[in-house]
């Protein structure tokens, strides 16, 4: 796609501009000669600038850094309540030119009138105020697909995409409709399309799914060749239309063991370049087929669960954040960065403060880091170790 923008935008410009200054300076017959030759020539010069050639990325005009974190299940704005929250981890985000999460809450805007669908721990909603924080953070992308979209019912979903719209964040997932759920969404960043097309593979409510009458999600059941197909037919229009195509996939079901590799990989070779997933609130391993990236699971980013102390365990309090530089060829690398939750000590506040992620150092980033090393080396991937970070290298 970028070289043939180039091309059309050197054509039009060659087109409005070709005999002006020529005109001025030369006989008819040698200005028909030239301008003819020049035209001809034209789309040489912009197919050898388009070749693939060896080049350092960090010269490359083009390539930008998106940061993708784990998911964020965030009821709460932190700043109520604590000083300096993600103190360490806020820096990584802002510094990058995109930022993308899954919002794990359903969000009551003013005048919506949301009745929960949940009533115990597990139900989670939030008010706009969560939006605010992510956007200050640097969040600029979202999915809004995930086994707690339908906590607010239909109305919450139609809420949650309102509050979303009206702070100026690209999302996909949901919708007025499964036309809308199904669809990619696209944000410019510097001189890239960026695309993202979002499902929920979980145990919902019926209800929950979007339809063609009814606001929902776009759910991709493993047992359906409809929802497949369907997806696939979306990943291939996103890449069709976008520099570089997002997969996302909210993973919690009772799927055959390896229907998620199988997706994942089919996901890439519709077109995709970076599949990431959320669900189970674990760190999985990484994955590069056919070029593309595979995040298999990122675990948690921000975790406000109102359950027990000591119900999950330390796997659930632990993550990375990926920075992935990359350009119009795809991804160049990636930086991961481990992260530490806090789960929280009992007390007033104790829902209130839980869940939120710093820096992870010492013996507790290395243990992070061994364990994203070896659930990656299952997929044939291997990460370098530089300065506390795992880096892995895809393109040259």
């Amino acid at each position: 796609m970028r070289c043939r923008r180039r091309h059309q935008d050197a054509e039009e410009g060659s087109s409005s501009e070709k005999g002006s200054k020529i005109s001025q300076a030369l006989p008819d017959f040698m200005e028909d000669y030239l301008i003819k030759t020049l035209w001809w020539l034209l789309p040489i010069g912009v197919l050898l600038g388009c070749a693939e050639r060896p080049r350092d990325p960090t010269e490359n005009e083009s390539s930008l850094s998106l940061v993708i974190v784990g998911q964020a299940l965030i009821e709460h704005d932190p700043r109520s309540y604590l000083d300096n929250p993600l103190n360490t981890v806020a820096p990584l985000l802002r510094e990058a030119d995109a930022v993308f999460t899954n919002l794990e809450v359903a969000v009551a805007g003013q005048g919506c009138i949301c009745e929960p669908t949940r009533e115990d721990v597990y139900f989670h909603g939030a008010g706009p105020e969560v939006i605010d924080y992510l956007k200050d953070l640097g969040v600029s992308l979202l999915s809004l697909a995930n086994n707690h979209s339908w906590d607010y019912g239909a109305a919450g979903v139609l809420s949650t995409i309102a509050e979303v719209n009206a702070r100026g964040l690209t999302h996909s997932g949901t919708g007025a409709d499964l036309i809308a759920a199904l669809a990619p969404a696209y944000l410019y960043v510097g001189d890239l399309r960026l695309s993202l097309v979002s499902a929920a593979s979980v145990n919902s409510p019926d209800d929950a799914r979007a339809t063609e009458t009814r606001a929902g999600v776009n759910m991709l059941d493993p047992s359906s060749s409809a929802d497949w197909e369907r997806n696939l037919e979306s990943i291939r229009v996103a890449s069709a239309e976008s520099d570089l195509a997002i997969v996302y996939q909210h993973y919690q079901t009772d799927a055959e063991p390896g229907w998620q590799e199988e997706w994942a990989r089919a996901a890439i070779d519709a077109g995709a370049d970076i599949y990431v997933s959320h669900g189970e609130p674990t760190l999985m391993g990484v994955e590069v087929y056919q070029s593309g990236l595979i995040l298999y699971g990122l675990g948690n980013f921000i975790f406000n669960t109102k359950t027990e102390l000591g119900r999950y365990t330390s796997d659930a309090w632990q993550s990375v954040i990926a920075d992935i530089l990359l350009d119009d060829r795809g991804v160049i690398e990636v930086t991961f960065t481990p992260v530490a939750l806090d789960p929280g000590t009992e007390g007033p506040l104790f829902f209130e403060t839980r869940g939120y992620p710093e820096v992870a150092v010492g013996a507790v980033g290395e243990s992070i880091l061994s364990r994203l090393l070896d659930l990656s080396a299952a997929y044939g991937t291997s990460l370098e170790l530089v300065d506390g970070k795992a880096v892995l290298r895809i393109l040259g």
